[in-house]
């Protein structure tokens, strides 16, 4: 599967082989990633996966401005966005 460099895949649903298709993540930090979310749950916030070894601040921004997303990002909108009139 090639390499995406740009990416609408929410980190906390994708499976080991997606997050290896993101340029900056690769097969080896997806393994990671994957195992650290097995054992600890959905990441909350961007800053979540600097607990995992090898995931520093640039990596984590370059995750972030590709497109990428917690899952929880579009229910905040909607909850932000469904206001009384």
């Amino acid at each position: 599967m090639p390499r995406q460099k740009t990416a609408q895949i929410d980190i906390n649903a994708a499976s080991e082989q997606e997050l290896a298709s993101m340029e900056m993540i690769g097969p080896k930090r997806a393994k990671d990633l994957i195992k650290y979310r097995n054992q600890n749950g959905p990441f909350e916030d961007w800053s979540d996966l600097l607990n995992i070894q090898g995931f520093d601040e640039k990596l984590v921004d370059d995750i972030e401005n590709s497109g990428a997303t917690l899952g929880t990002e579009a229910a905040e909108e909607e909850e932000e966005g469904g206001g009384d009139w």
